[in-house]
């Protein structure tokens, strides 16, 4: 599933979900935690009740955290919607450990059995405990795809300085990057940037992370869309390159090292050609759908 730009919805927009199916994201949250009050709560999950058959995109619910009353109302509605091909499992906020994993996962056997169908977790890291159990959180369950980033709580928890050069982020960022990679995890989703209205910043982050190991972004308005998506797919450069890669290997497949363009190429370049090619083919798939 593709996952260069997972925007967030709030839950309890009635406008806004009905125009769902007209944003370029790659997957929605919709969301019943931090942009939705406590007592609009309810209202959100009706709201995604009546509205969630008429939705066409891959669609994640961002739940409340284990440790609030809401939790279980927002389980029962996974139990409720989980019927549709569209609904692909949940973004679990304030993941700490592999403890808080499992008690998710422990409420999706009947789920699944019953709709014949796997239900993924994202966990959201966002704070100090979490960053630091990445890799356990990484690997508590199978449906734990890939892991998100949640820069603006972390800040907060590590009692840190915004800056817009975000050196307070880097290592939080590189351990949820290598404990990804080390569990064999999709490369994980990046943290929202803030400032919306910011293009051109929002453009270099989105590369400065992508470099980093990121597979996309976290997104909080539709007007970070086209650029997340850009930014997170092979540039024509790259397919290209990869593919006179590729054609070199098929022309000899006893061939080891060689060099190309004057660089060497050794089997770590060959792996990173075939991913930048497969991503390449799925967008297009996704693309053509």
């Amino acid at each position: 599933m593709l996952s260069r730009s997972l925007l967030f919805v709030p839950a309890d927009k009635e406008k806004i979900l009905l125009k769902i199916n007209t944003i370029n994201a790659d997957i929605i949250i919709l969301d019943l935690e931090d942009a939705i009050s406590l007592n609009h709560k309810q209202y959100a999950r009706q709201l995604i009740k009546e509205h969630f058959h008429n939705i066409q995109k891959p669609t994640i619910l961002r739940i409340n955290s284990l440790d609030t009353d809401e939790h279980p109302l927002d389980m029962n509605l996974v139990a409720e919607i989980a019927a549709f091909n569209h609904f692909q499992g949940v973004m679990l906020p304030k993941a700490l450990n592999k403890n808080t994993i499992e008690q998710v996962a422990n409420h999706f056997h009947d789920i699944e059995k019953k709709h014949n169908k796997k239900i993924s977790i994202i966990p959201l890291i966002e704070s100090a405990l979490g960053v630091k159990n990445a890799y356990e959180i990484a690997g508590a369950d199978n449906r734990v795809t890939q892991l998100a980033f949640g820069g603006v709580d972390f800040v907060n928890d590590i009692d840190a300085q915004s800056t817009a050069e975000e050196h307070e982020l880097f290592y939080a960022r590189s351990e949820i990057i290598i404990s990804s990679r080390s569990a064999g995890l999709d490369k994980p989703i990046d943290t929202v940037y803030v400032n919306f209205k910011d293009t051109e910043g929002f453009y270099s982050n989105c590369s400065y992370v992508k470099k980093l190991g990121f597979g996309g972004k976290l997104l909080i308005h539709p007007s970070q869309v086209d650029i997340a998506n850009e930014v997170f797919s092979p540039s024509e450069k790259e397919v290209e390159e990869a593919k006179l890669i590729i054609d070199n290997i098929h022309e000899d497949e006893n061939i080891g090292t060689f060099q190309l363009d004057g660089k060497m190429v050794d089997k770590p370049v060959i792996e990173k050609a075939q991913r930048t090619l497969n991503d390449y083919q799925e967008i297009i798939n996704y693309s053509g759908r």
